[in-house]
């Protein structure tokens, strides 16, 4: 007899800053706003590292008009020797030469150190955020686009934060004291740059906006590369099995194909920059170049003027070159800080309410009333499923594939909620509960036992961390799993492998299910748990699941006929909705949709 299911008041939706909309350069300015700031004493050792650099670039120029002032003093007939003061002037430009390497290389380190602690920073936010978030967000997408996040985007943004931390404050501060400098010695020759430079600054914008849009696409683009070649070492086995090696390869082919025409593209616009400059510089040069001459033949102005002028040009020409890529490199950046924030503002759907409460001493009763539910990609899998299970009880789910048993383990540990009805514990709606105290009530077994790349002991540790070694093997021989472990190289201590590769399906799934009994969850949920397990060892591990079960309850996914007909109570469940219910006996009797899947399998 079904109980009620109480649901407790919803609390108030909680919503987080959203990033939609918003361009490039506010992500970016945004990500150094709230990642980049919080190290600020590192870029403010850095700034007043690139101010000393900046002080020291632009007294070339005008150390260089004093020194040629000089030599052209030497040229009179009434000199003798070389006056003390140009040796002066010599050791100054020597000096100022030290100071700056200094000082550039301080600035350098500092930024760095600013960046990459900025860095780690977003890297683990992310993740935080996706392993925090919606179970639909992280089985919707590709994982090699999750990949793709933190390594191409962060390279991207780790490229535009040094270039930003190094070239922007070093940049700006030298061409500003050189124009300072070029004023004093010539305004009339610093004025002609001030016309022609500004010339370059439309196209170099409008190719930085271009860079952005294109950078977006190729970071994408980067993900399913990355995703298929994951798939591709994964499926190594398939692809040699069934000869697919040329199709792969084709598939392979396409990808770094377009990851080429996309990354030419990107490259093209920022190609761009460097002409552009070069043009204006070239114009500056000439223009520079004709007004001295006339202003000489005048006798408005000096060679020592004129050298001085073209010194400060070759220092501030570098930095201007780089403060006009600097654009094109944050526009990429800004394309990946979109990215960055479509993850840090995504408002997961699966929360704890505000007036959420811990589940404390579960007793494990469980009931699924009139549950709706479709998966995002608008599959439907529940068409109003009703069906309970009382404390202690190990009930049997079985039906066709597709018919939604997968999914009612998949509501039940919260990774949904379902579109209507309620999945209930102990006669209340688990929506009122919190998400970590109810998962810490059930233990799940899944057909795909997927192992961590670490040792044996520590995998089955993560049932309950903290565990010791001994409760460790105890319930690895629950498992059946403690004769084999004994005899891998190491022992407890043996590697898992990545995903568990090490190690054969059936050894996975017993390392699973030694993980799942020690954490002594009061509801176990095994998804063909045994799947993988010979008739020998199915047997054993049965046994031993079979005594664990006690006082539990136990909701278990399977087809094989000797592990559903051990059950309390058996549930078939068809097109989304539970058709029969009861024993194996009372089942058989009455001729249904059980009897026909049994009728099946045994034929």
């Amino acid at each position: 007899m079904r109980t009620g299911c109480s649901i407790r008041k919803r609390g108030r939706t909680i919503t987080s800053d959203k990033a939609g909309g918003r361009g490039g350069a506010r992500s970016l300015w945004r990500l150094i706003r709230e990642r980049y700031l919080p190290h600020w004493k590192w870029f403010a050792l850095g700034t007043a590292c690139a101010a000393i650099t900046s002080v020291a670039a632009a007294s070339y120029g005008y150390l260089l008009k004093l020194v040629v002032e000089g030599l052209e003093d030497l040229a009179g007939p009434e000199t003798t020797g070389v006056p003390a003061y140009l040796w002066w002037l010599v050791g100054i430009i020597g000096a100022a030469a030290a100071i700056r390497s200094l000082s550039l290389y301080g600035m350098t380190l500092a930024n760095n150190t600013g960046v990459q602690r900025a860095i780690v920073d977003i890297q683990a936010d992310q993740f935080d955020s996706l392993t925090d978030g919606d179970f639909a967000r992280l089985s919707a997408d590709r994982t090699g686009g999750f990949v793709s996040r933190f390594i191409n985007d962060v390279n991207a943004l780790r490229e535009a934060g040094l270039r930003l931390a190094n070239n922007l404050t070093k940049g700006v501060l030298t061409v500003i004291g050189v124009l300072i400098t070029m004023l004093i010695m010539d305004w009339k020759l610093t004025l002609v740059l001030l016309v022609i430079y500004p010339i370059a600054f439309a196209p170099v914008i409008a190719l930085g906006n271009s860079v952005r849009k294109r950078s977006k696409k190729a970071q994408n683009q980067i993900g399913e590369v990355t995703s298929l070649l994951s798939e591709s070492f994964q499926s190594a086995r398939v692809v040699k099995a069934y000869g697919l090696e040329d199709y792969q390869k084709a598939r392979a082919r396409k990808g770094f194909v377009e990851r080429s025409r996309l990354f030419l593209k990107v490259l093209t616009d920022k190609a761009a920059v460097d002409p552009i400059l070069e043009i204006t510089g070239g114009l500056a040069l000439v223009g520079i170049l004709g007004l001295t001459a006339w202003r000489i033949a005048e006798g408005d102005t000096s060679l020592g003027n004129f050298v001085g002028v073209i010194g400060a040009v070759a220092v501030a020409a570098p930095e201007l070159r780089a403060l006009g890529t600097l654009n094109a490199v944050a526009q990429e950046g800004g394309a990946a800080a979109d990215r960055v924030f479509e993850i840090l503002d995504a408002d997961p759907a699966i929360k704890d309410r505000d007036d959420a409460i811990a589940l404390t001493a579960p007793k494990g009763g469980l009931e699924f009333r009139d549950v709706h539910f479709v998966y995002p990609d608008g599959s439907i899998a529940l068409k109003g499923l009703n069906f309970s299970a009382n404390p202690g009880e190990t009930v049997a789910l079985v039906g066709p594939s597709g018919s939604g048993k997968s999914t009612i383990f998949n509501l039940l540990l919260r990774l949904y909620d379902p579109l209507s009805g309620s999945v209930c514990v102990d006669g209340n709606d688990i929506r009122g509960f919190t998400g970590a105290s109810l998962r810490r009530a059930t233990a799940l077994v899944a057909q795909e036992a997927l192992l961590f790349d670490d040792t044996i002991a520590a995998n089955i540790a993560l049932g309950r961390m903290g565990a010791s070694r001994d409760e460790i093997k105890q319930a690895a021989k629950a498992a059946n799993a403690h004769d084999f472990i004994l005899s891998l190289p190491g022992g407890y201590d043996a590697m898992a492998g990545e995903m568990g590769r090490n190690l054969s399906g059936g050894q996975r799934q017993r390392i699973a299910l030694a993980r799942a009994i020690l954490r002594n969850a009061p509801i176990l949920m095994l998804d063909e748990a045994t799947s993988a397990l010979d008739a020998e060892s199915e047997a054993k591990v049965q046994a031993a699941l079979n005594a664990f079960s006690k006082d539990r309850t136990t909701l278990v996914i399977a087809h094989r006929l000797s592990t559903v007909r051990s059950a309390d109570r058996i549930v078939v469940i068809e097109d989304g909705k539970a058709v029969e219910e009861g024993t194996h006996l009372e089942l058989m009797s009455a001729a249904g949709a059980y009897k026909r899947l049994v009728e099946l399998q045994l034929s």
